[in-house]
């Protein structure tokens, strides 16, 4: 029953919409129509009978057609749902009035003069009104149909076809072939009106969009101006205190922040219009919770209240298979438009929950603000529908769809006007098979890169520093452990690391000081080359410019995944500090740097300069080629769009070369655009840069290339790797381990609530801050949601200095931490 059944409601639901649609096009048609087609009937049969007699006239038909017309006088007021009957009652209203009534009348006159002109004319503006042909040639052959059988039971006799009808009825064709013309060229014109409206819409949608992150950004600047010291031409400006430096850099973190919405919004846009097909090489399993909170501490609330209003329920988080990227942008775009509505509604709040289930894993977006009407909702996902914002875009909702579709799953939206709308996302639930495969082949393809490697770990916290020793076991890294920045200096300067894997916030010595000594030499020349990169519970969008400052070359976030770790070890393991030769890898290494842009070649050039490389430019690709083969060169990077040959065609070159040595030349490729990466890769670049990024990322691209081409492979990759059953997805630690992480967790926060109540009486909330910050970091890591919460909050008080409530949050600290410890029992 259900196969015989979806085909038929899936046509229906396609007319259904076909209809409502249509319907826009023709509502001022409609209405217009009133002036004529409620009177003109009536108005000819007075004509045709008191003035200019006919041989035959029917009331009947005349007044029927203007009777007919009386319940589209009422078109704009009926609801938006039935807008696809008032369109079909409108082409059958059309039917009766035009080719019913005036095919009838002409061949009840019998062909005569008067009426084959109004059969004409008829015929010009029935065409002229139904643009779709496949309806028009219906509905005007139903109506010729129908006036026919009525002229055969008006008169019980059949049409004589005589060559006076011939000649008659020759002129009809030409008026159908006018019709059609005039029909055509109306709909290019609507045509190109529509195109004119999409392009004014969409430059209103980016002008629209993209006034928030500015004027974030000019707030940023703005709060950065007014926190610099005065400036004296002769005199040393005075410095800045702690908490004015932290300001500064939140002021930036926001900055950037805005920055990427900005070129989110802009790719939304582009990827909406040109339809752009979502790359599943992109996706990653990623824990929910973590990418989720993440996003929500990154978005830019215009206030602390406006943030208080949104609340994360993590009851049944789960892995998802997405691109990070996209997800955080559908969230923002939840978001966005939640706190956009609510504002007129203060008491109302968005909660963000998870439920995991077997076939699908779900997102529920609700919030308790106006709700959407009935009327609305079956059309938020639609491009261009927007309601109540003013010059809104539109496509949010539509570009959303698109991202969840791509995903596998999907969205869907459920509201009550007045109470609330909850969004509903969708996502494949991911087998642990496919997880445990998928970290195979990470581990199997970082092997590798660092297999025999030396790594030191830096966190005062022995839980994270187990953890991440487990996740590493599988790499046959050698791993070097430190409890603080201190301990860290003193290791780094006795023993030569390849990478460190550094917390920010510890005793003694925090991470930030250990890195900057570290650049400036005090553990020894090696280790300033050495790439450091941040582990920390801190807030990605607080720290990134911190950790950038102080020389780490990449930040993630506590906790994590086993892939998602080892991914971001492996991207940063050839990282450049900024100004230092990458451990002498790329000293005297040749490189080809190709840009049409004189500026662009200078700039770049003197950054592969400073970081050891011997640079040759060029700024075209037939110059580039005849370089190629002429000199040794150890890689080229290469502008993607060039005039005459470009970067592709120079790549496609490269690789079909029967020089062997040429054929594997390693290629980069840059651009000004994301979505030129797709044809690069298929080009054959190896790696793919965009010009805005920060120089070290492309100088660490380079370093990977150069040294997995002059790097002997190693033995183990000659076998299939095949880790330990135990390598799972997040912490797949046995019984016992488990157990005795969880006595070790007790065991270091035991006196944290009685610390931390001291704190709080000696008005001490930089101590206070600490000690929840680590708390919360430990307390994600083993999921003791309740805890991680009053933790967050006793941070976040503190951060924003509303400390109002705080008394409280670290009472709700302590009965959390005890709650646990009673579990455990």
């Amino acid at each position: 029953m259900t196969s015989r059944h979806t085909p038929t409601s899936s046509l229906l639901k396609k007319g259904v919409d076909f209809l409502r649609k249509d319907y826009d096009r023709n509502e001022f048609t409609i209405e217009m129509s009133r002036y004529v087609g409620f009177w003109a009937h009536p108005l000819y049969y007075l004509i045709w009978t008191a003035i200019l007699p006919q041989p035959f006239e029917s009331p009947a038909l005349r007044f029927s057609s203007a009777i007919a017309f009386i319940p589209l006088f009422f078109a704009k007021r009926y609801p938006v749902r039935l807008k696809p009957w008032v369109n079909l009652y409108w082409y059958l209203w059309l039917t009766l009035t035009l080719p019913v009534v005036f095919t009838y009348l002409t061949l009840m006159n019998n062909f005569s003069g008067m009426w084959l002109i109004c059969e004409t004319m008829m015929l010009l503006v029935f065409i002229i009104f139904i643009p779709n042909y496949f309806l028009l040639t219906f509905l005007l052959a139903s109506g010729i149909a129908i006036a026919y059988a009525g002229f055969f039971l008006s008169t019980g006799t059949h049409l004589a076809i005589t060559t006076e009808i011939i000649e008659y009825l020759l002129p009809l064709p030409m008026a159908i072939l006018l019709g059609l013309l005039s029909g055509f060229t109306i709909k290019q014109g609507e045509m190109a009106q529509e195109r004119n409206r999409v392009l004014q819409s969409l430059a209103g949608s980016i002008a629209h969009e993209m006034r928030n992150p500015l004027g974030q950004i000019r707030h940023c600047l703005n709060s950065i101006q007014n926190q610099l010291p005065i400036f004296h031409q002769e005199q040393r400006a005075e410095q800045l205190k702690k908490e004015e430096l932290d300001t500064l850099y939140d002021k930036v973190a926001h900055g950037q922040m805005a920055v990427k919405r900005g070129i989110q919004v802009v790719d939304m846009v582009l990827g909406e219009i040109r339809e752009k097909p979502v790359d599943p090489e992109s996706f990653a399993y990623l824990s929910a919770e973590r990418v989720i909170r993440k996003a929500l501490d990154e978005y830019g609330y215009e206030s602390e209240h406006e943030r208080k209003r949104v609340h994360l329920d993590t009851g049944e988080t789960f892995i998802f298979r997405i691109n990070e990227t996209l997800f955080v942008f559908v969230l923002f775009n939840l978001l966005k438009n939640a706190l956009f509505y609510l504002k007129s509604h203060p008491e109302s709040e968005i909660t963000v929950r998870l439920k995991k289930e077997a076939q699908f894993n779900y997102l529920f977006f609700r919030d308790t603000g106006p709700g959407i009407s009935k009327d609305d909702l079956p059309h938020i996902f639609e491009s261009f529908h927007t309601k109540g914002k003013s010059n809104g875009t539109g496509l949010g909702l539509a570009y959303c769809k698109r991202v969840m579709k791509a995903f596998g799953g999907n969205i869907r939206c459920d509201s009550v006007h007045g109470k609330y709308t909850e969004f509903t996302l969708l996502f494949p639930s991911v087998e642990s098979g496919t997880l445990d495969e998928y970290n195979a082949r990470t581990i199997a393809d970082a092997l590798p890169d660092f297999q025999g490697k030396r790594l030191l770990l830096v966190d005062d916290e022995a839980i994270y520093r187990m953890t991440v020793r487990k996740y590493l076991l599988p790499l046959h890294v050698d791993i070097h452990e430190a409890a603080n920045g201190r301990e860290a200096l003193a290791l780094a300067a006795g023993n030569r690391y390849d990478l460190i894997i550094m917390d920010l916030n510890m005793p003694l010595m925090n991470g930030y000081e250990a890195v900057e000594r570290m650049r400036r030499g005090e553990a020894g020349v090696a280790a300033c080359a050495t790439p450091v990169i941040a582990h920390s519970a801190e807030p990605a969008y607080i720290a990134q410019a911190k950790t950038e400052k102080a020389g780490m070359q990449a930040l993630i976030s506590k906790p994590c995944s086993q892939a998602e770790l080892i991914n971001a070890l492996r991207a940063t393991l050839y990282a450049v500090p900024s100004g230092k030769p990458l451990s002498g890898k790329l000293d005297g290494k040749r490189v080809l740097l190709v840009d049409d842009s004189a500026l662009n070649r200078n700039l770049l050039a003197l950054s592969l300069t400073d970081a050891g490389l011997l640079v040759t430019v060029s700024g075209n690709g037939e110059e580039s080629w005849t370089i190629l083969q002429k000199r040794q060169i150890d890689l080229l990077i290469t502008d993607i769009r060039m005039p005459g040959m470009d970067g592709l065609e120079l790549t496609k070159r490269i690789r079909a070369s029967t020089d062997p040595y040429l054929a594997r030349l390693p290629v980069v490729g840059l651009s000004g655009a994301a979505e030129e990466e797709a044809a690069a890769r298929a080009a054959g670049m190896d790696a793919f840069r965009l010009k805005t990024d920060n120089p070290n990322l492309l100088l660490a691209s380079i370093g990977k290339l150069l040294a997995s081409r002059s790097a002997a492979p190693p033995e183990t990759t000659k076998e299939t790797h095949t880790p330990s059953a135990a390598i799972s997805t997040f912490y797949e630690f046995t019984p016992e381990e488990t157990e005795n992480l969880i006595k070790m967790f007790l065991q270091e926060f035991a006196d944290t609530p009685a610390r931390m109540s001291k704190a709080l009486a000696d008005n001490d909330l930089e101590s206070l801050r600490q000690q929840a910050h680590k708390l919360k970091g430990s307390s994600a890591m083993l999921g003791i949601e309740r805890l991680r919460q009053a933790a967050e909050s006793v941070e976040r008080s503190c951060r924003s200095g509303m400390t109002g409530d705080l008394a409280t949050q670290v009472d709700q600290v302590g009965a959390a931490l005890e709650e646990f410890a009673g579990k455990t029992r």
